[in-house]
């Protein structure tokens, strides 16, 4: 996963947490979100979230373990 940083805004609307505050605009690479304005806490946020995801495996462990 890698996340651009394109622009600094003094004041913008963050599109995770949506209050106003500094933000810069963030794409991630896998097109979880494109040009949108986040503050530095919520881009913090949404890197966990993301990364969490990418880690979990395609089927659920349960299903994992069944015999065919």
């Amino acid at each position: 996963m890698k996340v651009l940083l394109t622009a600094w805004h003094e004041s913008a609307t963050c599109r995770w947490c949506e209050k106003t505050r500094p933000c810069v605009t963030t794409s991630f690479s896998d097109g979880f979100l494109k040009e949108a304005p986040m503050c530095w806490k919520c881009l913090e946020t949404s890197v966990r979230v993301r990364q969490r995801t990418e880690e979990e495996p395609a089927t659920p462990p349960s299903e994992q373990r069944k015999a065919p």
